[in-house]
């Protein structure tokens, strides 16, 4: 908050003593939205981002590099705030422009088709995003090199495609390889090494060694808490994994309380419709059915189902995990038609999303109640 204090001084300056159309104000002014992403203040990060791109296309006009470095920062304030689908267009679009002004190889270029390949696998295209971001490592390992940050980036969004495409083995092997490299190349504390280790916790809680995703998991969670204090996004984010770590190992008192906590945060940082908030109800309602509450589980992933369904699409993921975990809720309650009727719906539309096979049509069929992961973004 200090810096966004000292940046917010010098935009103020430029603007009384140059104009708001100023080069030099712009760049000061992007860095100010910058800042406040990392705040996690993003609707005043949204704000800026907006009126920094429309003054850069007025003044440069659209294919100019820094209205593009500008139209990628706004995509990234929108997938902040969860608005997958408008982040996604504008990625899509400063890749193409990127491809064409600075050629294929170019850094900027391979960073867009990163967060072109990001938002595809946010809105569950995952065989679209695995394709891409494939493509993209070799060229990143080609032309920057193994253990250029950037190329880091890359490969850990490509072990995300390739875990939620199912391909796990491949996934482990490359979160680990990711985050070591990381941690040699930045140091533990880096932001970086946070978001790498943030997912090989996640991962290791389902797939490996649950007291490695432990001791990771409390690192992260002090870390982020550390550098970022008790009220932003990410700390709440990262304390809802944590708690499913602790239900994982029986400590299900405190998970429940660790889960509503974070639901609590993420709901007064974001509000009730962003799709993080949703994400944490998904898995508090588990925790209230494992302390005996089935009637307020069932009531919240009801109105979760109805929120997701509004801010993502029936179809989305999210949406999807929520549709088959409140099935699960009304089962509990012994309300057997409405159980049924909400899961075969729901399983259908996982078939014709995902797949027959995919992982998450599988686990559903076999009833195992679905849980979301947070994961902290690229800011």
């Amino acid at each position: 908050a200090g810096t966004e204090a000292i940046e917010r001084a010098a935009v103020d300056h430029l603007r009384e003593e140059r104009g708001a159309q100023d080069l030099e104000h712009l760049r000061a002014a992007g860095g100010l939205a910058a800042d406040l992403r990392g705040l996690g203040r993003y609707d005043e990060a949204l704000e800026m981002s907006t009126w920094i791109l429309t003054s850069y296309r007025e003044l440069l006009g659209d294919q100019d590099s820094r209205t593009l470095s500008a139209q990628n920062n706004l995509a990234m304030s929108l997938r902040l705030l969860g608005r997958y689908e408008e982040s996604l267009e504008l990625n899509r679009r400063t890749l193409e422009a990127r491809r064409q002004v600075l050629r294929h190889r170019h850094s900027w270029t391979l960073y867009s088709e990163i967060h072109y390949a990001t938002d595809l696998r946010l809105l569950g295209r995952y065989g679209d995003a695995l394709s891409l971001q494939n493509q993209s490592v070799r060229v990143h390992r080609l032309v920057m090199g193994q253990d250029n940050p950037q190329t880091l980036r890359a490969e850990h969004n490509l072990a995300l495609c390739q875990y939620r495409s199912g391909e796990r083995s491949k996934a482990a092997a490359l979160f680990t390889r990711v985050l070591e490299r990381c941690e040699r190349v930045l140091g533990e504390n880096d932001p970086l090494t946070m978001m790498f280790a943030a997912s090989q916790s996640f991962f290791a809680r389902e797939h490996a060694d649950i007291d490695q995703a432990r001791a990771i998991s409390e690192k992260v969670v002090g870390g982020y808490t550390d550098m970022l204090g008790e009220e932003h996004p990410y700390v709440a984010g990262t304390r809802a994994n944590h708690a499913l770590i602790l239900r994982n190992v029986g400590e299900r008192d405190q998970a429940h309380a660790l889960l509503e906590q974070a639901l609590a945060d993420m709901t007064r940082a974001l509000g009730e419709h962003h799709p993080w908030t949703l994400g944490c109800a998904i898995n508090a309602s588990a925790l209230r059915n494992l302390v005996g509450d089935p009637e307020s589980a069932a009531a919240l992933t009801d109105a979760v189902a109805t929120r997701a369904t509004e801010v993502l699409g029936r179809l989305h993921p999210l949406t999807l995990s929520v549709r088959i975990a409140h099935a699960a809720d009304l089962r509990g309650l012994r309300e057997r038609q409405r159980a049924d009727k909400v899961e075969t719906e729901a399983l259908e539309d996982l078939r014709a999303t995902l797949g027959d096979q995919h992982v998450h049509t599988v686990s559903a069929r076999s009833r195992n109640r679905p849980y979301w992961d947070f994961e902290p973004q690229m800011i």
